[in-house]
């Protein structure tokens, strides 16, 4: 069974209200430059439970609950994830953090590279963890298959495939997959997102431009993930750092915990000066 990573400072939950809809999360830490955890699709921020405390050992570290998943606003809109952007500057206004790394999972990597790319003067630095939005196959029929399972049984078996090895997690992510697809307005949001955002790119798509990327990037990923199978070297930032963690699937931050949050510790405490964009 996987546990939290020791760490430092007291855990906290709060709700900011912002334009666009409620923003839940949970922050935990002080100093530093802090770091923004954004969770994958049909996750939320407890996702990162196994190291939010050992990343606040060193900063603030906050994981926020993206539009359309957790207690945070439904309203996701046409179901573009890109259009998360916005809210989620206004949500880092609204807790005080005008600077921070990003360290995104699947979707949430999506979303914090199209921030880093529309606002780089804010982000230290980027770590991508089984990132989508890089151009490369992924599993489409997992996610229609994941927000919909027919009961707790079919939640399990989606759950499996999250992993390398069986997890004792897998029978309550399936809970919590079933729960999800057993509420029809959020299952219409989570739908909205796949439809809008990633069937159209189940095949792969065009390579990203890291020339425009001015931030330190590193990417991390499980070599046995099923859902976003590891992506070939020349779609990753050139020359960045890429770490390849053995036995583990998709969800590398819970299967790897203490591996995967001492290769973050490490980057972001190596991202932390300041910027300069002359």
């Amino acid at each position: 069974m996987p546990r939290p990573v020791a760490g430092g400072g007291r855990l906290r939950g709060g709700v900011a209200g912002i334009e666009g809809g409620p923003a839940s999360y949970m922050s935990a830490g002080s100093g530093g430059v802090p770091v923004l955890l954004l969770h994958g699709f049909a996750g939320d921020r407890l996702t990162w439970q196994f190291n939010l405390s050992a990343l606040a050992a060193d900063r603030r570290t906050v994981a926020v609950d993206l539009p359309g998943h957790g207690a945070s606003t439904l309203d996701v809109g046409d179901g573009d994830v890109l259009s998360f952007v916005p809210w989620l500057i206004r949500f880092t206004d609204a807790i005080e953090i005008p600077r921070f790394h990003i360290v995104g999972h699947s979707m949430g990597g999506y979303v914090g590279r199209e921030l880093a790319r529309r606002d780089p003067e804010r982000v230290a630095s980027l770590t991508l963890l089984a990132s989508a939005g890089l151009g490369t196959p992924f599993d489409l029929g997992f996610l229609r298959h994941a927000i919909a399972p027919a009961d707790a049984l079919e939640g399990r078996a989606c759950a499996e495939r999250l992993f390398a090895r069986p997890s004792p997690l897998t029978g309550r992510i399936g809970e919590v997959l079933h729960a999800q697809g057993a509420d029809p307005a959020r299952r219409r949001v989570l739908e909205r997102i796949i439809e809008r955002s990633f069937a159209g790119h189940a095949d792969g798509g065009p390579p990203v431009e890291w020339s425009g990327y001015r931030m330190p990037i590193q990417s991390l990923w499980g070599r046995e993930d099923r859902i976003i199978p590891l992506p070939p070297v020349e779609r990753l930032p050139p020359g960045a750092p890429f770490h390849i963690f053995d036995n583990t699937g998709h969800l590398p931050h819970t299967e790897a915990a203490s591996p995967v949050t001492a290769a973050i510790r490490a980057f972001l405490s190596s991202c932390d000066a300041p910027p300069d964009f002359r």
